[in-house]
């Protein structure tokens, strides 16, 4: 399998991953940004640079699950 179809199937499944966790980011916030933080150490080692507790929950505090996943996806690149 060629690199790029590597790193595509490897984009689209963090994408479903991080929906999935953000459709119920309003509810709860703070478990949200948990299971967040956790997700994207497993898909990105230097994700604890880009995004910290904090910011994960005021992220997903003030936007909708589309402009944090465009938010994060666009950090992550």
């Amino acid at each position: 399998m060629s690199a790029t179809i590597h790193k595509h199937i490897r984009e689209s499944v963090l994408k479903t991953a991080l929906l999935h966790q953000l459709r119920n980011g309003q509810k709860s916030p703070e478990r949200t940004a948990r299971n967040l933080e956790e997700l994207l150490e497993k898909f990105s080692p230097i994700s604890a640079e880009l995004f910290s507790y904090s910011d994960l929950v005021a992220l997903i505090k003030s936007c909708s699950k589309e402009e944090c996943l465009d938010i994060i996806m666009h950090k992550l690149s």
